[in-house]
């Protein structure tokens, strides 16, 4: 069932889920509690959706138009775990602002296999770069091919990346995709945070082992192994 939660504390709410989900590595969700504040701290926090998940080992927090552009770490992070046993549990974050020392927001569950799926099909590929080099007054944009190809040479002749945004050839084309995901989500039935934890981390073992399930059903045959018959002795 997709479950949305609003209104509510968000750093409370995942801090629950990390807890219970992530053994090893929680200091990343300090990282994570670092980039929502920033975020809840601008004019219209609304605008910058995430996707955060707990993993076994660690957490990890992404802007949403990043996981929807096919060369970024956050696509590529997106995918990763889809082929694992790992328990996933993820969700579409929006922020709205800050009510006192609270992060106030808006949850949505995720499927995250399917999810990762969806993204798979519908990521558009990186067009151009934008680098704000440390030190330099104005970002420089580059080729996406181009950078990829020299950008040893780039970060050796104007330095450290303090601020990289990729775009696809078409920005509107990842406008209408998002739009539709924030469509999509906004239809989800309501639900109270503190009851749906135990479900959907059932649900989430049901997902992982439904995906192995067809993952190995999927995965090439090994040719026999064809032996000559040894002929008993006369």
């Amino acid at each position: 069932m997709k479950l949305k939660f609003e209104n509510v504390d968000v750093e409370q709410c995942l801090r629950s889920v990390m807890e219970r989900n992530t053994k090893h590595y929680q200091s990343d969700f300090e990282y994570d509690v670092g980039s929502m504040e920033r975020i809840a701290q601008t004019k219209h926090p609304e605008r910058t959706p995430l996707f955060w998940m707990s993993r076994p080992s660690g957490t990890w927090c992404f802007r949403e138009r990043d996981v929807f552009i096919r060369d970024s770490d956050a696509f590529y992070t997106w995918q990763f775990y889809k082929d694992t046993r790992d328990t996933i549990l993820a969700y579409t974050v929006e922020i709205t602002g800050m009510e006192g020392a609270a992060i106030k927001g808006n949850l949505y569950t995720q499927d995250y296999r399917a999810m990762a799926e969806h993204i798979e099909r519908t990521a558009l590929p990186a067009a151009s770069v934008t680098v704000q080099f440390e030190g330099q007054s104005e970002p420089m944009e580059f080729r996406y091919a181009y950078y990829h190809e020299h950008k040893l040479s780039l970060h050796a002749q104007f330095g450290k990346a303090e601020k990289f945004r990729l775009e696809p050839a078409v920005p509107g084309l990842l406008r209408g995709i998002l739009a539709s995901e924030q469509e999509y989500r906004h239809n989800f039935i309501p639900g109270v945070f503190e009851n749906h934890l135990d479900q959907m981390i059932a649900a989430e073992k049901r997902s992982v082992t439904h995906f192995l399930k067809e993952a190995a059903a999927n995965a090439p045959r090994p040719a026999p192994n064809k032996k000559t018959k040894e002929q008993p002795q006369r």
